[in-house]
């Protein structure tokens, strides 16, 4: 803990929060490694390995680890005074968050698949960076800025909009793997371990794309951003919705492909992931 200290590190000093930033920009670098392959061993695309994980204590424990960060951020955070109304309210919106995607979510689920450990890894290492680059910002290093009430009520609409439209497709997803598997049903595929099973989703903005919880998160940290007050002023969250698009874009374009593959003529014409884009 005294070599933390010593390197700024804990708590996480003024000079590494800005070093941290000035490298998170370039993680879209990754989209083109993540287009080249569709090796992507977790949940449609997991497979048996000795290096996989437990879906379901694993993916909590990688989420968690976000929240846990930007808490942990900005208690230790050696700015003084108190801290701004506006930067607790943006707190709570990032525990609401991750209260259903961490802990809500996957215990909703009727089964999640396992998952190699480079997953897991990688998923705690973007959680650790991006906890302390947003907690660093809420905790004093973003200023006590004003921002104007029209952008909190705007990205606050958003952020609850983006919020209920995950909360709503996943359960369109959960309900597709509760029905009863008697008899035969020829619109059904079965994951390679027999444990899972999978259907064309429809309803919603499933209509559209394949993947469109991942586009109303996007929405959801887009509106979380504008109510920091925008692009320039709550960095930090811009730089997350820009790097969450840069690794989810590609999963979607792949889990498109893994649907039409496994579908074949049976699936319909759909984007990926933002409705009449992509």
């Amino acid at each position: 803990m005294d070599i933390l200290r010593t390197h700024g590190l804990v708590p996480l000093s003024r000079q590494n929060w800005h070093f941290l930033l000035s490298y998170w920009k370039y993680f879209p670098f990754v989209t083109p490694i993540q287009l080249l392959t569709d090796w992507y061993p977790m949940g449609k695309t997991s497979y048996s390995s000795f290096f996989n994980l437990p879906g379901r204590p694993a993916w909590m424990i990688m989420e968690l680890v976000s929240p846990l960060t930007l808490l942990f951020t900005i208690s230790t955070n050696p700015t003084p005074g108190p801290m701004p109304l506006l930067n607790k309210y943006l707190t709570a919106l990032y525990l609401i968050h991750y209260s259903h995607r961490a802990i809500i979510s996957p215990l909703r689920n009727p089964n999640m698949a396992d998952y190699h450990i480079l997953i897991f890894l990688s998923g705690v290492g973007f959680n650790v960076v991006n906890g302390s680059a947003i907690g660093g910002w809420l905790g004093g290093y973003g200023g006590n800025l004003e921002v104007a009430t029209w952008k909190v009520i705007l990205g606050s609409v958003l952020f609850f909009a983006g919020l209920w439209g995950n909360v709503y497709h996943e359960e369109i997803l959960r309900k597709i793997r509760r029905i009863p598997e008697e008899g035969k049903d020829s619109d059904k595929v079965v994951s390679d371990d027999g444990t899972r099973v999978y259907r064309i989703p429809q309803g919603g903005l499933f209509t559209f794309v394949w993947f469109p919880h991942y586009f109303v998160e996007w929405v959801e940290w887009v509106g979380f951003m504008i109510a920091g007050g925008g692009i320039v002023r709550f960095w930090p969250a811009a730089l997350f919705v820009c790097n969450e698009v840069a690794t989810m874009l590609p999963r979607a374009m792949a889990g498109k492909r893994w649907y039409e593959k496994k579908f074949g003529k049976k699936a319909p014409v759909r984007m990926a992931a933002i409705p009449g884009v992509i």
